[in-house]
């Protein structure tokens, strides 16, 4: 741009900002993702968010981590690079019980600001998930084997799987009608019902201590027995 000033004539060279090049090329700015949720079940770490901008194409998203007393973020495994709106970040080995500080951004040729999620405590977070059910028919009852809630080696419940307790909701197939059943233990027998008739029902896990009710488990069918088979049953899961 020449500009004159007092019968001088002055070269001004004007530097532009990235992002009006990046417009006068044709580019566009990335807008923040937003409404991040953090899906703790189990020992399973989901996260899900919002794209911006529905109208920009072939973006990324990647997510950094802080623990407490680090300075620094690290990238976050399982989540960098991702083109859908969800990730997995089970594999990472955490102290459940300290606070974990979340911050996503979207990518392409350049890339959005961050978007800082709430911190969170996992444990806190975590929601209990369905527990295991094995059941054994006798001729007038019903034995229920539940498994706690999580993997064998889980680390979320690792301190809590004998402070289980469970309640469970059993109806007659051929009814609509349930009785519920409350602060059963991992092996319970229900008694006085009819021979050869399908029951089916579904159990939950709850941790009164810390207040967390989980989910059902998928619903089990069984038939009881007839009387001659002496009380001897078989396994259904």
């Amino acid at each position: 741009m020449m500009v004159t000033l007092l019968g001088a004539t002055t070269l001004v060279l004007v530097t532009l900002a990235p992002w009006v090049l990046s417009a006068a090329a044709g580019g566009k700015n990335l807008k923040s993702p937003q409404k991040v949720e953090v899906d703790i079940i189990d020992d399973t770490f989901i996260l899900r968010w919002n794209r911006s901008d529905e109208s920009v194409g072939n973006v990324t998203f990647s997510f950094d981590y802080q623990k407490p007393g680090m300075d620094n973020w690290i990238k976050l495994p399982g989540c960098q690079n991702i083109t859908s709106t969800k990730c997995n970040f089970s594999s990472l080995k955490l102290n459940i019980y300290e606070e974990i500080k979340l911050r996503i951004r979207a990518e392409k040729e350049n890339t959005s600001s961050w978007y800082e999620v709430d911190s969170f405590t996992p444990f806190r977070k975590a929601q209990i998930g369905p527990p295991e059910v094995h059941l054994e028919a006798e001729d007038k009852a019903i034995v229920i084997h539940i498994s706690p809630p999580g993997t064998k080696d889980s680390v979320m419940w690792a301190l809590d799987g004998l402070s289980f307790t469970y309640s469970l909701v059993i109806w007659k197939n051929s009814s609509s009608v349930e009785e519920r059943i409350e602060n059963i233990y991992s092996r319970h027998k229900i008694y006085k019902l009819s021979p050869e008739t399908t029951y089916c029902l579904k159990v939950k896990a709850a941790l009164l201590t810390s207040r967390k009710i989980g989910v059902y488990s998928p619903v089990h069918c069984i038939k009881t027995t007839v009387c001659t088979l002496g009380g001897r049953g078989r396994w259904i899961t």
